[in-house]
């Protein structure tokens, strides 16, 4: 196996892992795999965003934002208002119920952190990161969204 091919299957290995994980952990509060990622982008970057923004930034199509949107509306998580500007345009806000997700969010983040990192050293941990925007960056410029 080349190095090349070792580290594609890695990749593969940990991305399957991580996400079976946090399934399992999202999974008892009512949450799908394709919620949690939207709801976590509302929280860590603000709300008051459009639809198309949304796709956008996490990478999903129009109707299954527009699903997400729906249902997540429908469960009191969040509530859409007519943007004053542009009235063609929807914003999409968190309700109080964001104070719910938000202890849900850092209890997940705190566990993965845990484990992801054990037995590395800050400075391990800092370079890891940093190669791992760098690979993010390589991969943008090839690759369009």
């Amino acid at each position: 196996m080349s190095e090349t091919q070792f580290t594609l299957k890695l990749h593969f290995a940990i991305h399957r892992k991580l996400v079976m994980h946090l399934c399992e952990k999202i999974k008892p509060h009512g949450f799908s795999r394709g919620e949690f990622p939207f709801l976590v982008r509302l929280l860590k970057k603000g709300d008051g965003i459009s639809q198309k923004e949304i796709c956008e930034d996490i990478n999903i199509s129009k109707s299954t934002t527009s699903k997400m949107i729906n249902k997540l509306v429908d469960e009191g998580y969040l509530r859409m208002e007519k943007d004053p500007d542009d009235r063609r345009v929807k914003r999409v806000y968190l309700t109080d119920k964001k104070y719910e997700i938000e202890d849900i969010v850092s209890e997940i983040e705190s566990e993965v952190d845990d484990f992801l990192f054990k037995d590395f050293s800050q400075v391990d941990r800092e370079r890891y990161i940093r190669y791992l925007h760098r690979i993010q960056e390589n991969i943008e410029d090839v690759v369009e969204q």
